[in-house]
């Protein structure tokens, strides 16, 4: 894998993912194991302490000691391959101990954050970024990798001040200004999040995530027509993700193009569909005794309109790196 040494800046899906794994150059080409390495429990701190006693022996157990160096750079090496394989809860077992280890050294923690993330430690991840935005504060990608995970906790209020930090870096940076646009459509600040959101897009506007972003917010503004675009653009760009084609067909439901959203619904399913959105919209427009006129909005459509897919489910984000 070739790796970067981009760190200023998220620009899109690949140089994050590329950008997190610039520590393997640091490595100095060495990747083998530590001959006397073995992981170490106890808690991320370079300061040796004392155990709690154990029951019923009436002494305390002997203290946990830091990691050597030895050990905190065979933790960082492995934590590095893990992650670039792919196998997260590993690669957050060993990074853990690195961190342990090099707690000033904020790359660490930053990698520990994602490693964590993408095992489903939400609190973990939220804790080793803040960790790392802390002694880093000028590193725009952690912001904005904070602001995703304080989304997926529903702390809109917390995203949008790590987006708007990511921004006072680099003020036109169309991830930042996506994140900010989906922390204010959290907050139900439509109109504010209609103004960020445009502004993503125009500075990428080949972003299908972007694109996607601002169709779903168009929906939830009652305005499909103008979604349609938007959504179009991200199926082009995306054609695979369920949540895509399912706000495409929601858009051509709620307009009344009934063959169209049938077709993207079925596409959904067809690309998993893990919330059963699309699913269950098929399952209530091709009802015997519909009736194919009536929308989503109609007598026989749910009590809140048709289900739409979150903008980006945190499993397939693939711009979170």
């Amino acid at each position: 894998m070739t790796i970067s040494n981009k760190r200023s800046r998220v620009s899109g899906p690949l140089e994050m993912t590329l950008g997190a794994l610039t520590a393997a150059a640091i490595l100095g080409g060495c990747s083998e194991r530590h001959a006397t390495e073995t992981a170490r429990p106890g808690p991320a701190t370079s300061v040796a302490i004392a155990a709690p006693s154990l029951p019923g022996s009436g002494t305390p157990a002997a203290p946990v000691p830091p990691p050597t160096s030895g050990e905190t750079r065979a933790a960082w090496r492995e934590g590095v391959t893990l992650f670039e394989r792919g196998d997260f809860a590993g690669a957050s077992a060993r990074l853990k101990l690195a961190a342990e280890g090099r707690s000033a050294e904020p790359y660490v923690q930053y990698l520990l954050g994602l490693s964590l993330w993408k095992s489903d430690d939400l609190e973990g991840a939220r804790l080793a970024l803040e960790r790392a935005s802390t002694l880093e504060p000028g590193s725009i990608r952690t912001w904005i990798n904070l602001a995703r995970v304080r989304l997926q906790g529903g702390d809109f209020q917390g995203a949008l001040q790590a987006a708007d930090s990511a921004l006072a870096i680099e003020p036109g940076s169309a991830d930042a200004l996506h994140q900010r646009g989906r922390a204010l459509t959290g907050l139900k600040r439509g109109d504010e999040a209609l103004v960020t959101l445009t502004r993503a897009q125009q500075a990428d506007p080949g972003n299908g995530y972007v694109s996607n972003t601002l169709g779903y917010l168009l929906i939830q503004m009652g305005r499909p027509a103008e979604a349609v675009p938007f959504l179009e653009a991200a199926r082009e760009k995306l054609p695979r993700l369920a949540y895509v084609r399912n706000n495409l067909g929601v858009a051509y439901e709620r307009l009344g193009r009934r063959p169209e959203a049938l077709d993207e619904f079925r596409a959904a399913v067809d690309a998993g569909d893990s919330e059963g959105k699309a699913a269950a919209s098929l399952a209530r427009i091709e009802a015997p005794d519909r009736n194919a006129a009536t929308t989503a909005e109609g007598e026989l459509g749910t009590q809140d309109g048709t289900p739409v897919a979150l903008d980006v489910p945190v499993a397939q984000d693939q711009n979170s790196h």
